[in-house]
């Protein structure tokens, strides 16, 4: 059966290629690095290598986080129904988002990528980054972007199931629902994106002068748009005569009768 990706494997795959196109810069042919990480990398700072390596261990750590909330909820793998367990996903699940999407940000500044401001106000109107100002970090002293007096905010104990979650304000006031599952699909989405203009800068200004690489790396973010548009790439063969097969889904009526 031909599958989909989902956002999160997505989000994965762009981070994985992104580290792999770290290590090819920074170790060339060699295992051992030829030259110091920073300089092979053009950070502005030798400390930053510190960081890079970070962040890729954050985004990966914090995508093992979010696939076991995707596959059970709130609820958890238990088969116990605790209530303290379904807070304990909730806070975990928002601190894992905002984690992923800090370490995102801050690549994007290191590898200086244009109009990190902009990128920020992207990543500020997701709606589980805004959930967890409201009830994971600011529940009692939140303030709207565009200001105005602070706000209370409190998950509804009854309103915890599955991936939904229903939040009210300065208790009992306005309640609206949060499809935390969409919420988590809109965030890897972003990220993901965000991870394509990381990797293209970076392609291109690690392995100036070198077309080989370059075009080698075009080639894998070729593979990773296609796979992000919602089609299907499966890899076969073998090191020598290596096989691509290529899905594409279109929409009903997009098809056109002359189309094989």
């Amino acid at each position: 059966m031909i599958v989909v990706k989902s956002p999160l494997e997505v989000l994965v795959e762009y981070a994985d290629a992104f580290r792999e196109l770290v290590n090819a810069r920074v170790r060339g042919k060699n295992e051992a690095p030829s030259e110091a990480p920073s300089k092979a990398l053009r950070l502005n700072d030798p400390n930053d290598w510190n960081f890079i390596c970070v962040t890729m261990d954050v985004i990966g750590d914090a995508a093992l986080a979010l696939e076991n909330f995707l596959r059970f909820g709130l609820d958890g793998p238990s088969r116990y129904e605790s209530v303290g367990e379904r807070y304990l996903r909730l806070y975990g699940l928002l601190s894992a988002t905002y984690l992923q999407q800090e370490a995102v940000l801050k690549l994007y500044r290191l590898m200086n990528c244009p109009k990190p401001d902009v990128v920020k106000v992207q990543i500020s109107g997701l709606a589980v980054r805004t959930l967890r100002h409201q009830i994971a970090s600011h529940s009692v002293d939140y303030r709207r972007p565009e200001g105005g007096k602070n706000q209370a905010f409190v998950p509804v104990r009854i309103g915890l199931q599955t991936f939904s979650c229903d939040v009210t304000e300065n208790r009992g006031g306005a309640t609206h629902t949060i499809n935390l599952d969409e919420a988590v699909s809109e965030h890897c989405s972003l990220l993901a994106l965000i991870l394509d203009t990381i990797f293209e800068k970076s392609m291109k200004t690690l392995f100036q002068g070198s077309t080989k690489k370059i075009a080698e790396f075009a080639e894998r973010l070729d593979d990773l748009r296609f796979v992000r548009a919602g089609n299907v790439l499966i890899r076969g063969g073998d090191k020598n005569n290596p096989v691509t097969i290529r899905h594409v889904f279109v929409a009903p009526g997009e098809v056109n009768a002359g189309d094989a």
